[in-house]
């Protein structure tokens, strides 16, 4: 996703995921994993070396000294004070080692003052490594436009890994409109509280639930945000950081899941919301069109003007926004850790 907080975080179905056939210890390289692990750049790549076999490191210098194949999924905040020292790091790690990595969070012109030094930041990465890959063709597509334009990358996209539980009699009869994932600006959490609050003026007494609490260095967000609820006349609940195991349960129980982002281009919070089994109404957008054609039938898309209008058709039937159990959510992490499998053992 880019933006401020790439793939947010994404819950844990609670079974460890099996690893499929790894390749040779040649081709399936040490996995450097960096920052909190309950960041969803870490977390998710954790679970792609689970799912590889792959041996995981946390320390820069100790996969330097490894001497084979070194795979990172990253975003510059990971690695450095600013774009320009991330870029630095990772140079310094693919004159080392034989280096492939996950691009996350790629640059955009929405980045605001940091756009151009994060976009010259991550044309130095793309040069500097032996391949990358990035979790979304719009993803590429925005790299190739901003960073590079004679870059070939590859396009493995985020897994859905389908959470065990009840399905659509688990949600509460209330109109609650739920949104899942840190609070931080463009998320859409404002859109929401706005489409809520024209609900309430036509007599439905909405009310918004985020399920999540603030990014770091945005409780201010927060704050501001149950300001806007209170002048709305919207109540607004704010969950905060949850268990893994709470989480699907808590998806399940909104009347109306909606993805609102306004500069997604990857997002491991739409995958959640499929996982616990939610078709969810999901902000237009070149993200949002490309998850709709590789998994039918699992998102509703709205525009700016129709939020309103999507959340009462919604109300009024709430199986449209479940999805059968029987639809087709692949890639799950396996078909996901094949796919690694397969790019790396034909780098």
């Amino acid at each position: 996703m880019s933006g401020q907080h790439s793939l947010e975080r994404t819950h844990r179905t609670g079974a460890r995921a099996a690893p499929v056939a790894a390749g040779s210890v040649s081709t399936t390289p040490l996995h450097l994993v960096l920052g909190d692990p309950r960041h969803g750049v870490a977390l998710f790549a954790a679970q792609v070396a689970e799912a590889c076999g792959a041996r995981v490191v946390d320390d820069p210098a100790v996969a330097a000294a490894h001497g084979g194949p070194v795979h990172l999924h990253l975003t510059d905040r990971l690695l450095g004070a600013t774009p320009a020292e991330a870029a630095t790091e990772v140079e310094h790690l693919a004159r080392a080692v034989p280096l492939t990595v996950t691009l996350h969070d790629v640059p955009q012109p929405t980045d605001g003052p940091v756009f151009a030094a994060r976009a010259a930041a991550y044309a130095r990465i793309i040069r500097a490594v032996r391949g990358w890959a990035t979790s979304s063709e719009h993803e590429r597509t925005l790299l190739r436009r901003w960073c590079d334009p004679h870059a070939s990358g590859v396009v493995v996209p985020l897994p859905v890994m389908r959470s065990a539980g009840p399905g659509a009699a688990a949600t509460d009869p209330a109109p609650v409109l739920g949104i899942f994932g840190f609070v931080y600006p463009g998320k859409g959490h404002r859109q929401v509280v706005r489409a809520a609050a024209a609900l309430r003026r036509a007599g439905t007494p909405a009310r918004v639930l985020v399920v999540g609490g603030a990014a770091r260095g945005h409780a201010d967000e927060v704050e501001d945000l149950l300001r806007l609820g209170d002048a709305r006349g919207v109540p607004v609940d704010v969950t905060g950081h949850l268990a893994d195991d709470q989480v699907a349960a808590a998806l399940r129980r909104v009347a109306v899941p909606v993805v609102a982002h306004r500069n997604v281009s990857a997002s491991g919070s739409l995958n959640s919301w499929l996982a616990a089994g939610r078709r969810p109404l999901v902000r237009d957008g070149a993200y949002a069109r490309e998850m709709a054609a590789l998994r039918e039938g699992t998102v509703t898309l709205f525009r700016d003007d129709t939020l309103a209008d999507r959340v009462a058709d919604a109300l009024r039937r709430p199986a449209s926004t479940w999805i059968a159990p029987t639809t087709d959510l692949r890639p799950q992490l396996s078909d996901t850790a094949r796919a690694y499998l397969a790019w790396w053992g034909s780098a």
